[in-house]
């Protein structure tokens, strides 16, 4: 194996630069001849006459959350009316469901605007995890324009599904009282890292 050795200026040996006898590539080599780089394998990921683009970069090299983004998820049938407030229990359940992939999955944010016939009942809209039973996120209160609630690194059963509902979980003590959904969307938080 061939070798040039780099000295800093107090004559300290730095780096080795060496030939591999077997492969015949350079290789850079720290003072101890531990691999530092391999020249071609490391011009391997360069396209081949370009300034410097990289080719077969994989996901684990990226820092992270490079690639960002938020996927707004609008539940079809969360338009609801006349839902009975004047009693506890889940009083609609979509019939659309997600399956989450938490490869990349950083965060969920639920997003809602609902409004009741009386002040005294509350109102939970959830997303839930079906394998586990629970709640993933909530939005809570008689009403609310546009609130949203978000976690991160959500607890999800990857490959699993979610549900979204909307509960009374304080009763109306006003016989007949009713409460509408204007809009549901799930938002999934995206990091590419």
């Amino acid at each position: 194996m061939g070798e040039i050795r780099l000295y800093d200026t107090s004559g300290m040996l730095q780096r080795r630069i060496t030939v591999n006898d077997e492969t015949k590539e350079v290789e850079i080599r720290d003072p101890t001849g531990g691999l530092i780089m391999d020249i071609e394998k490391h011009a391997d990921r360069h396209l081949y006459g370009k300034d410097d683009e990289i080719s077969g970069l994989s996901y684990l090299q990226l820092a992270e959350n490079t690639i960002y983004f938020r996927i707004p998820v609008l539940i079809p049938d969360s338009t609801q009316t006349g839902l009975a407030a004047d009693s506890t229990g889940v009083k609609w359940i979509s019939k659309f469901k997600l399956k989450w992939d938490t490869r990349h999955l950083k965060g969920v944010r639920l997003r809602a605007t609902w409004s009741c016939t009386a002040t005294d009942a509350v109102i939970k809209i959830a997303i839930k995890d079906d394998t586990t039973g629970a709640d993933i996120v909530t939005l809570s209160g008689n009403s609310g324009t546009n609130s949203e609630s978000s976690v991160t690194a959500p607890a999800v059963t990857s490959d699993g599904l979610a549900t979204v509902y909307a509960e009374v979980t304080t009763a109306s003590a006003t016989s007949g009282a009713t409460f509408n959904i204007d809009y549901v969307i799930v938002e999934l938080e995206i990091g590419v890292s």
